[in-house]
């Protein structure tokens, strides 16, 4: 399998959202599928001048919506 990490970010006027992510695939083959799996290392809010790491807050909360965005993101700059 492949690898590769990076880190997603959500602009906002107001905040902006980072998200460390590593992202494992392997392209496939004749008989294989190709395949990938995301892992969400951190995430960061930083608002007002302040950081804050987030990232429980995000597993309980914001995975469901936001994760799709982070998995098509890594999945287009994975060979990057």
């Amino acid at each position: 399998m492949k690898k590769t990490q990076g880190i997603y970010t959500l602009e906002d006027p107001n905040y902006s959202l980072e998200i460390e992510y590593q992202f494992f695939w392997d392209d496939g083959d004749y008989e294989q599928p190709p395949e990938g799996s995301l892992e969400i290392d951190k995430v960061y809010l930083s608002a007002d001048d302040k950081t804050s790491d987030i990232t429980d807050f995000y597993y309980d909360f914001l995975d469901d919506s936001i994760g799709n965005l982070v998995w098509e993101y890594a999945e287009e700059n994975k060979n990057n």
